[in-house]
């Protein structure tokens, strides 16, 4: 179960909102075709809503000009109606031309002038030709299942055979946006584009655009957060030492994460309310009663709120491990700490403490920790 938004991508729309009045560099002008008047709007894209910084009417041979904002870097939108805009990366000194159909601005925009927004442009391309492979992949997977009846062992059967395909446009999707990532590594429209990206097999692009948003916009809101971000997400790839979890268990007594060291170690994050978790606890309960008396424990986070629920559910699920909850939701200090973007959520830690595996599940579950027991 996810939450609504991804902490890469509150990025992208929390620069600064301050506005500006206009100077004599930043020109952001252009050509409508089809157009009869019509008001646009420039937007700034500030969470939670995108902020109207400057409107403008469209003359009778489809020009326009804004004429009373200057921005800062950050992104930003053309709008006519909430369905139809285009996007822009804009900064101050930037002289922009666009052209574009008003009736279909985001997929008739063509940009000069803006070097950040043609590299959004870019990696907008590179994400369009997957979604269409993926679409297809889709179509194909559907098709099977309404022609044919399924059962569960079908569909299983079925999801691995797709899963090799899916895999191979995700891996060719992501090696091209690392590539190019790392070659506009000082360049803000990157931060939109590496969302998404695993920082366990891409931590090096991650620390090279981290290195240059800083070094080149270190004033930045965004890019603050972004470092920020990007250091807890770092700080919980494979390889690295877990870091310290302390919370009270259900009787108000404090655990550390640290006391099981010597152990392999499944910290999982969990909460009553959340239907997935729930549906994968009895796999959990499994792999504990197959491995506690083999040097494995696990040391369960709840993002509960409700104590009294909380407590019900590690009753009815028949959770013997250890638990802990600071009872904040989503604000969760260990869900923060380990970047946590949606639950059940799982990290394996070897006998020193340092992470070995994450979102372990089912069968892939007892394999990883059948490995980390026997030490291999």
């Amino acid at each position: 179960m996810f939450k609504t938004i991804s902490a890469i991508a509150v990025i992208a729309i929390l620069s600064g909102c301050s506005e500006t009045k206009r100077n004599g560099n930043f020109e952001l002008k252009g050509t409508l075709s089809n157009s009869n008047g019509e008001t646009i709007y420039l937007e700034k894209l500030i969470n939670p809503q995108p902020v109207t910084v400057d409107s403008t009417v469209v003359d009778e041979k489809g020009n326009f000009e804004f004429r009373n904002y200057t921005p800062n870097i950050g992104f930003y939108r053309i709008k006519l109606n909430q369905q139809n805009f285009a996007m822009l990366v804009l900064d101050s000194n930037d002289k922009v031309k666009v052209t574009a159909n008003i009736k279909d601005l985001g997929n008739t925009y063509k940009v000069e002038g803006s070097p950040e927004t043609a590299l959004f442009v870019e990696y907008n391309e590179i994400t369009k030709k997957k979604n269409i492979q993926m679409d297809s992949l889709n179509q194909a997977f559907q098709a099977i299942v309404q022609t044919i009846k399924m059962d569960s062992l079908k569909m299983d059967s079925l999801s691995d055979i797709f899963e090799k395909p899916f895999n191979s446009i995700m891996d060719t999707y992501n090696a091209s946006m690392g590539e190019k990532i790392l070659k506009n590594s000082d360049k803000y429209a990157s931060m939109i584009a590496i969302q998404g990206m695993e920082p366990d097999k891409y931590s090096e692009v991650y620390k090279k655009l981290d290195e240059g948003l800083s070094k080149k916009f270190p004033s930045d809101k965004g890019v603050k957060i972004f470092h920020d971000v990007v250091n807890k997400m770092l700080a919980t790839t494979i390889g690295q030492e877990a870091p310290e979890i302390v919370l009270p268990t259900p009787d108000d007594k404090e655990l550390a994460l640290s006391s099981f060291k010597g152990k392999i170690v499944l910290v999982d994050f969990w909460a009553s309310w959340c239907g997935p978790c729930r549906k994968e606890m009895p796999n959990v309960v499994k792999a504990y009663a197959k491995y506690k008396d083999k040097g494995f424990e696990i040391y369960g986070v709840s993002l509960d709120q409700d104590k009294a629920r909380w407590v019900e559910a590690i009753a009815k699920d028949g959770i013997t491990w250890p638990q802990v909850s600071d009872l904040k939701y989503w604000d969760s200090y260990a869900a923060k700490l380990y970047a946590v973007e949606g639950i059940p959520y799982t990290v394996l830690l070897d006998k020193e403490g340092k992470i070995i595996a994450k979102n372990l599940r089912g069968a892939e579950l007892e394999k990883a920790i059948e490995k980390a027991i026997a030490g291999k």
